[in-house]
């Protein structure tokens, strides 16, 4: 028994490994078929691998294969389905790749399809399909060659040279010379002219050569003036070339007029940035040197233009400060001047910056001492009175806070009268007289006269005290006859009396009141620092500055 079956397991094996060796030279002729492009055998050999071993699926995947040669996909695909329950690991690889290739054959053939539709229809499109059909295999020169004679048809060179650039036409002589055909076309002379333009100007914005990219990209206007790329790339050089200039420069004045310039401004965000600090040092600069014209310049100007700044709120107190400051140094000053300078201060704090009762006050006061420091002097003319002399002239200064002076002169109505030439004593004496028999009369008269000189001192508007001295000046004279050596009566004279003539001191003060340019007067004089004399006085002042 033993025996019966070590023979029939010998034969088995004997049978499996002839098996074995047919379905390897099965498998390598249709191989060779394959390589030499013989589809219609391998579809005549493939079936035999099925019989040389059922439980292997590579009979049916080289069926499938020939299939697709043959340019049926259908059967293809039949095949392909009996031979994946079948495939090991390796063909179910083969297998999935040889899917992808039915799927781009089919998809190669609808893009055909599409395409010849198309080129008979006359459409664009039909270029594109050739173009895309080409892609799929580029061994089809000729599918190429057709998308390249539509895109010249349209006059779309550009399409056609890249397609016929491809290494895959490299070798080919006639898409060659096709290529330098095209190339030199007006059209092409035209579109190289501008593209190496736009190059050259894009390789010259990359190394920073704004102006020289300009120029490229007004080049390649020229060569097609409406280009958007083109329009574009030369306004953002101009704005990258206006960037450079202004940061060169680095003034306050070129980032502004980069600001306000045409270009693109790209570098906007950056130039406010570096205008607000430099406002702002400005300003501080201005402010701690006094210098209230340039301060109000910067802080003005970024309070304008930047009104959200961050630096607004400290702009604004900076200026207050200052100015407070400034009206601080000026208030205790005894001068109009800087009493109004003071208030135009007050009342720049009064705009920038809040009100505050501390500073209506100090307005207030301010405006109160203006008006008083800012009191004109006056000079004056005066009649002035008193019971001795009622004849009198007074003239002079009343200043708003210096002393003023004053002169005044004072006479009585005898004062003004003559006398005769000669004279007489108190002993009666005559001396000068032509005439041997005088008579006194008894009538006597005294002429006074008064000059001072003295000085006007404001008290509080309109009130001004005077004080001065001088001297008085009385003569005593008497009235005499006179007759001749007949004794006949010939006129009556005044003749001084030598020894009744006297110079005496005289002191006077009194207050002077002025409104409006008129001005009222009383005091009182002493004369030899004994008698009392009450004065009055009436004139009119006028503005001497």
């Amino acid at each position: 028994m033993k025996a019966i079956l070590t023979g029939l397991l010998l034969v088995c094996n004997i049978l499996a490994i002839a098996q074995t060796d047919d379905f390897f030279t099965i498998e390598r002729k249709i191989k060779d078929h394959i390589k030499n492009g013989r589809w219609d055998e391998v579809v005549v050999a493939a079936p035999d691998l099925v019989i040389a071993d059922p439980t292997k699926g590579n009979g049916f995947y080289y069926t499938a294969m020939a299939f697709l040669k043959l340019n049926q996909p259908d059967k293809a695909s039949e095949y392909l389905a009996q031979a994946e329950p079948l495939a090991d690991a390796e063909l179910k690889t083969l297998i999935a790749a040889l899917k992808n290739e039915i799927n781009q054959y089919r998809e190669a053939n609808q893009v055909l399809e599409l395409a010849e539709k198309q080129e008979k229809q006359g459409s664009k499109r039909a270029a594109d399909e050739w173009k895309k059909l080409w892609e799929l295999d580029k061994m089809k020169t000729e599918f190429a060659l057709n998308a390249v004679e539509l895109y010249v048809e349209q006059k779309n060179y550009p399409q056609a040279l890249e397609i016929l650039k491809d290494p895959a036409l490299a070798n080919d002589p006639g898409a060659q010379a096709l290529y330098k055909r095209i190339n030199n076309t007006p059209e092409m002379t035209k579109l190289n002219g501008y593209n190496e333009a736009l190059l050259l100007g894009k390789q010259n914005m990359k190394n920073g050569n704004y102006s020289t990219a300009i120029s490229n990209f007004s080049t390649a206007l020229r060569f097609q003036p409406n280009d958007t790329e083109a329009s574009s790339q030369k306004k953002l050089a101009e704005d990258e070339l206006a960037w450079q200039t202004t940061r060169k420069t680095n003034t306050l004045e070129a980032f502004e007029s980069y600001l306000k310039g045409t270009t693109l401004r790209n570098h906007k965000a950056e130039a406010d940035e570096i205008v607000m600090r430099a406002l702002i040092r400005f300003g501080n600069k201005a402010a701690t040197e006094n210098n209230f014209k340039d301060m109000e310049y910067y802080f003005g100007k970024y309070l304008k233009q930047y009104p959200n700044g961050s630096e607004t709120a400290a702009a604004r107190q900076t200026m207050c400060d200052t100015y407070q400051a400034a009206a601080d140094k000026e208030k205790d000053k005894k001068t109009a001047f800087a009493q109004k300078q003071s208030i135009a201060y007050l009342t720049k704090v009064q705009t920038i910056c809040s009100s505050t009762p501390a500073l209506e006050a100090a307005l207030k006061t301010a405006n109160k001492k203006a008006i008083r420091y800012g009191r004109p002097n006056r000079g004056f003319i005066a009649y002035v009175y008193d019971s001795l002399a009622p004849i009198g002239l007074s003239f002079g200064t009343i200043n708003n806070r210096k002393v003023g002076m004053y002169v005044t002169v004072r006479a009585n109505e005898s004062f003004f009268q003559g006398n005769s030439f000669y004279t007489v004593n108190d002993q009666g004496v005559y001396d000068g007289s032509v005439f041997d028999d005088v008579r006194p009369t008894g009538e006597t008269r005294t002429s006074h006269f008064d000059g001072t000189l003295g000085l006007t001192k404001k008290i509080a508007f309109p009130l001004w005290l005077y004080a001065g001295g001088g001297i008085n000046y009385s003569q005593l004279s008497i009235q005499v006859d006179e007759y001749n050596d007949s004794g006949r009566f010939v006129e009556s004279e005044w003749i001084k009396n030598t020894d009744q003539q006297f110079i005496k001191p005289v002191v006077e003060a009194g207050a002077i009141i002025d409104v409006g340019g008129f001005q009222l007067r009383g005091g009182g004089k002493m004369i030899d620092f004994k008698d009392i004399y009450y004065t009055l006085g009436v004139g009119f002042s006028f503005r001497r500055d």
